[in-house]
Order: C-alpha cells, then sequence, then structure tokens
C-alpha cells in the first residue's frame, strides 16, 4: 500500500513539473546562460539578516548535495532496479523548473520581521491559501528535517562503526553525540555561520567525490553503452533477482528513482526556499534562476553515485548491506583502501552539510509555529534524532522519511501548480541581471 502511494505521489510531481516547464517556456533550458552570469557577478552588500545571492545558493546546495545523493542510488538501484537512473533524471531535469517556481514564489511573499527575512513556502501559503495550509507544512515539513537529519547521521554512524574502520571503528552514540553537538554550535550562529561554513564545505565535498567517481567512469567507459541499455529495459521490464525478488517497470522507477531524486534534490518540497528567501537579489526570478543549480548538482551526483553502482555490481552483490557499505564496496574495488577513505571524508563533508542545512530549515518551521519563540527546543530535539538516527537500523529510518515527505511535498507541490495558474505573471517577469 505505501508503494503505491509513493508511486502516486511520484506520478503528482512529475505531472507538476511538466506542467510548470511548459508554462515558463522551458525555463531549465532556457534561462542557463542567465544562470552562469548570475553565479559569476559581483555580489552586493548583505543586509541585515540577509547574505549574497551565491551564499544562498551554496547555503542550500550544501542542503539538497547531502549525503541522500551518495546512498540513494545504490538503495534505489537495489530495491527498484537500474531502472530508478532513469527516474532520477527525470525528476532533476523536470524538478528544476519546480525549484523555479518555488523559490521566486518565495522571494516575492518574504516578510522582514524584526530585522529578521521570514521566509520558505509558509510565506505564501498563508497568503495565498490559509493559514491552516501554512501551519501543516511547518509542522510537517519540521518533522522532515528531523528524520532526515537523523538518516544523515545513520549513515554515517554506519560507516565509521564498520568493518573499513577495522580496530578503530567508533560505537555509534558516539558518532551521533558529536555529531549532534558541532551542528548545535553552528546553529547558535545563526545564517550568517552557517553561510560562511558552506561556501567552503560545498566546493571541497563536490569535488573530493565528484572527481574520484568521474575516475571509476573514465576507467569503464566501453561499459557505458551496456548500463544505459539496461537502465532503459528495466524501466519497463521487471526482472528477478536471488531470493525471488523482483524489481525494475514503471511503478519502480518513479517509486524509487523519481521519489529518492526528490529526497535528495528537494524540488517540490520547499525547502530549497528556506536560505533562499535570505538572499539579496534585484529580482525574485532572478533567485529562482539561480536556484535551478542546486537541483542540477544534485541530479549530477546522483547520476555519477547510480553510474558508479552499476558499474562496480555491488547492487547485485548480497555481499554487501544495504546502505552505504555498497558504496564503500564500489570504491574498494577501484582504490583499495583508499577508497573507504575518499568514501568517509565524503559522507562526513556531505552529511554535515545536510545536516546543518535541514536543521536551519527546520528550525524556520518550528519558529513560524510559535512565532519565533523557544527555538532551542528546536535544536535540543535536532540533537536528539541526531543521536537516534545513529543508533537506529538504515531501513527503519529511511522507511520514516518516505511517509513524511509524502505529507510535505504533495499539498506543497499542489500550492506551487496552483499558484503557477493564478499568478502567472510572476514567474513570467522580466530578470534583472548585473
Amino acid at each position: 500500500m505505501l508503494d503505491i502511494l509513493l508511486f502516486l505521489s511520484g506520478c503528482i510531481v512529475i505531472l507538476v513539473g511538466l506542467y510548470l516547464t511548459i508554462k515558463t517556456g522551458f525555463v531549465q533550458f532556457r534561462c542557463l546562460p542567465n544562470l552562469i552570469k548570475l553565479f559569476l557577478v559581483k555580489e552586493g552588500k548583505e543586509g541585515e539578516g540577509t547574505i549574497s545571492s551565491r551564499r544562498a545558493l551554496l547555503t542550500a546546495m550544501s542542503t539538497t548535495i547531502g549525503i541522500s545523493t551518495i546512498v540513494a542510488p545504490a538503495i534505489a538501484i537495489r530495491l527498484g532496479g537500474p531502472g530508478a537512473v532513469f527516474g532520477f533524471i527525470i525528476a532533476t531535469v523536470l524538478g528544476a523548473a519546480t525549484s523555479y517556481a518555488e523559490v521566486t514564489f518565495a522571494l516575492q511573499y518574504r516578510k522582514q520581521k524584526n530585522g529578521k527575512v521570514a521566509g520558505g513556502p509558509m510565506q505564501y501559503l498563508h497568503d495565498v491559501f490559509s493559514p491552516w495550509l501554512a501551519k501543516w507544512y511547518a509542522l510537517f515539513c519540521g518533522i522532515l528535517m528531523l528524520v532526515w537529519s537523523s538518516a544523515q547521521a545513520n549513515q554515517v554512524a554506519e560507516l565509521f562503526h564498520s568493518s573499513l574502520m577495522g580496530e578503530y571503528a567508533v560505537p555509534k552514540w558516539i558518532t551521533g553525540v558529536l555529531l549532534a553537538i558541532s551542528v548545535c554550535i553552528m546553529l547558535v550562529g545563526g545564517i550568517k555561520w552557517i553561510a560562511s561554513l558552506s561556501v567552503r564545505l560545498v566546493p571541497m565535498m563536490f569535488c573530493v567525490y565528484v572527481g574520484t567517481s568521474l575516475w571509476i567512469i573514465c576507467l569503464n567507459l566501453d561499459k557505458l553503452p551496456s548500463i544505459f541499455s539496461l537502465i532503459m529495459h528495466s524501466c519497463w521490464q521487471p526482472q528477478a533477482l536471488g531470493g525471488g525478488m523482483v524489481v525494475g517497470g514503471l511503478l519502480s522507477t518513479l517509486r524509487w528513482g523519481a521519489l529518492k531524486a526528490l529526497q535528495g534534490n528537494e524540488a517540490g518540497v520547499g525547502t530549497q526556499t528556506f536560505p533562499h528567501s535570505t538572499a539579496e537579489t534585484r529580482s525574485p526570478r532572478d533567485q529562482g534562476i539561480l536556484a535551478m543549480a542546486s537541483t542540477y548538482g544534485a541530479g549530477f551526483v546522483l547520476l555519477i553515485s547510480s553510474l558508479t553502482t552499476l558499474i562496480s555490481g555491488t547492487w547485485m552483490n548480497p555481499q554487501y548491506s544495504l546502505g552505504i557499505d555498497m558504496v564503500v564496496g564500489t570504491y574498494n574495488q577501484y582504490f583499495s583502501y583508499i577508497g573507504g577513505i575518499i568514501v568517509a571524508v565524503s559522507a562526513l563533508l556531505f552529511a554535515f552539510g545536510t545536516v546543518l542545512g535541514n536543521s536551519y530549515n527546520g528550525s524556520q518551521c518550528f519558529l513560524y509555529l510559535t512565532k519565533g519563540q523557544s527555538i532551542i527546543l528546536y535544536y535540543l530535539m535536532t540533537c536528539v534524532m541526531i543521536v537516534v538516527g545513529s543508533i537506529g537500523s538504515v531501513q527503519t529510518v529511511w522507511s520514516y522519511i518516505d511517509i513524511v515527505l509524502v505529507l510535505v511535498l504533495v499539498p506543497h507541490v499542489l500550492a506551487v501548480f496552483w499558484m503557477s495558474r493564478k499568478e502567472k505573471e510572476v514567474l513570467l517577469q522580466t530578470q534583472s541581471i548585473a
């Protein structure tokens, strides 16, 4: 029953993304030159409670390009078959249009309160629809951010407790506690601290993981035609694996591919809008165009992670447990023991950036519900969930994400669809590029 619900949710998001693509005149392709110009333009002075447009993007990217983009492909391919990769591609291309729309609306409806920016989906859901819908989003998005953070901690704890570490294996709860303390310190510093770290963290983690993954792919260029053929065949023809498990087909493509990609790039979830809402920008549409870079970046990492998994064959090898152990197995094939170190460094950087971004996004939901009160309570809940997630099982933690994600994603993406019909001039106004 859950798989059917998730399949339907994936269909809704894909259809809305297709509608927005057409509605905006294929903005994700047409405005690529503008995106590059906006990223390279000289940054203006930051205001009180705001950050530059580029720092807002990198802060958003620290969340979207997280450990999910490393681990989700391995999980999705094993449970849903190679066709899940096609779902990643579709969700990335159409998700870019959705990201553009939601960030543009967020900048249009953001508010200044007590010298701070109040942004995110709650503002436009409140103004355009009803306070009830805004509170629904804030409640379940706040919960989703807690569960998402626990999932990141889960994979880092699994890695540092695995056989890879040998006699230096770290107890899971210790990893959870150290990660929780580090995140809490950064959260107290606010969005400017988080943005400053993201500016340094995102390029570093992107280069380390992407560079080594591309090396594996380049060594196996001759295998790519057969791999892409396998991906397309799996989209339509389910196949049986060892143990009687059947994977593949359209349902698996959308359930494990598209939905897992949305967990990675966050298109339609609305969480990208929180850091972007704090951006100093000339027009909402400028920031919406810039926001597509985050979706494309996450999609690129998802794709190369998928290709390395398929090249190595770890998705069919029961020797590797579900999750990051499969990624370590892939890297060990090509880099020997150094492969585990590469994965460990990448996972730690990705997870810390994502947990930090998730915690900030969740805190904005909490502040909306409590009218700016008792934020320390949410920080404590975040720390507790990080520790709990670090000692929980992989399948349990990641299953909870799917359930809560639907409660956030479907109402929000339908709201964005409705707004794009009623307020199309916001999406189509002329942008100003310095």
